[in-house]
């Protein structure tokens, strides 16, 4: 019979924040190119704000999240 393998939630939940962190960063940059190009100033402001609150705290917090995720893992087995 075929041994069930334990969910790791905590993992999974590293994975998906680190995609949609690279997907917000993408998404960001795209917006952050069309504003320039369209030279609406007031939001190209707005995005790089945001942008520079993400790229301070984002990678920090993922960073976190990967190192208590790899040691419950590291624990488990």
């Amino acid at each position: 019979m075929k041994q069930q393998q334990p969910r790791r939630w905590l993992l999974e939940l590293t994975f998906k924040a680190v995609k949609y962190f690279l997907l917000a960063l993408a998404g960001c940059a795209i917006a952050y190119i069309v504003a320039f190009m369209l030279e609406y100033w007031l939001i190209t402001e707005v995005i790089m704000i945001a942008l520079e609150h993400l790229l301070l705290r984002g990678p920090v917090l993922i960073g976190c999240l990967a190192a208590i995720a790899i040691i419950t893992e590291s624990i488990r087995y």
